[in-house]
């Protein structure tokens, strides 16, 4: 079992916060999840809550994200982060169900990094915009984004986990995507890439693993803005959790299941896609997917409805 690591290089860049609010957990009737002023996960104790209890608490919260231009870093890791000059949270009511919020993050080499969290799938899914924006006067060069997630899935979380990572096409990587692999283990700096299982599809790799992406973008003029879209959830079934992420048009993703059967099938499942990567559509749901996923998407409708009455 994994023990919460408190890393000496995750002290916030010293100054103080132009502005800051509060944390938030996000609710859509199926999952929550905690988001913190820097856009991190875990805030207020709750990283992603789906069928089986959160699977990105237990153990270190290794999880985060990072941005690069022109070879110089920030990220956030955990609840901490460096190259972070300020942060910002914002939140509003969205329409149906559930919460969105908004992170502002400003990178001391002038990269202006944004989430956008709302929800997708009926709820099955959250989904984060993320905009890359060059704040500066001239030109930013090789401008980078990663994101690593640590998944713990009950029944059999830390050892017994088996976790796949699909980079965008047949042979790994591809388009935007920049590298891949298993390891979630460390400060999700872009510049930095990883050894285990690096750069390759892996299906069902069991141990205590995650997910690690980079993207690259190239170079952003001054004022330019860059975007992609992240979805995180979870279901009950891998089967479910890909429906969900197809139904959005994923390019490239990640999951990690509990537990695998006698017929092939692993459950539950939680795991994360991105779209917007110069790639085609990675997961085709079956018909009979997008039908359940109808139904989560009313029931989602109909909890949204008794919160607002």
């Amino acid at each position: 079992m994994k023990a919460y690591k408190v890393l000496a290089g995750l002290a916030l860049v010293a100054g103080s916060f132009a502005a800051q609010a509060a944390p938030t957990v996000l609710d859509t009737g199926i999952l929550k999840m905690g988001v913190a002023d820097n856009g991190g996960l875990g805030a207020m104790g709750v990283g992603l809550s789906g069928p089986t209890g959160d699977a990105i608490t237990p153990g270190c919260l290794c999880e985060g994200w990072g941005a690069a231009a022109g070879g110089a870093s920030g990220y956030v890791y955990g609840l901490g982060g460096t190259g972070v000059v300020s942060a910002l949270t914002t939140t509003t009511t969205a329409s149906g169900a559930g919460l969105s919020a908004q992170s502002v993050v400003m990178l001391s080499n002038g990269l202006q990094v944004t989430h956008k969290y709302s929800y997708a799938a009926g709820g099955s899914l959250f989904k984060i915009e993320v905009v890359l924006t060059n704040t500066t006067a001239g030109s930013l060069s090789d401008v980078r984004y990663a994101r690593t997630l640590d998944w713990d899935v009950t029944p059999g979380y830390f050892g017994s986990n088996y976790t796949t990572v699909y980079g965008g096409t047949p042979t790994g990587p591809g388009g935007k995507v920049l590298h891949t692999s298993t390891n979630p283990f460390a400060v999700p700096d872009p510049m930095v890439f990883r050894a285990q299982e690096s750069d390759t599809n892996v299906v069902n790799s069991v141990g205590d693993k995650g997910g690690y992406f980079v993207f690259g973008f190239g170079a952003l003029n001054a004022g330019e803005s860059t975007s992609f879209n992240t979805f995180i959830g979870a279901s009950r079934s891998v089967g479910g959790l890909k429906a969900a992420l197809g139904s959005v048009g994923v390019e490239a993703y990640s999951y990690t299941t509990g537990n695998s059967v006698a017929d092939g099938d692993f459950a539950p499942a939680y795991g994360y896609g991105f779209a917007g990567l110069g790639l085609p559509p990675s997961l085709v749901p079956e018909p009979g997917s997008l039908a359940l996923l109808g139904i989560a998407a009313i029931g989602a409708g109909l909890i949204g409805r008794r919160r607002r009455a």
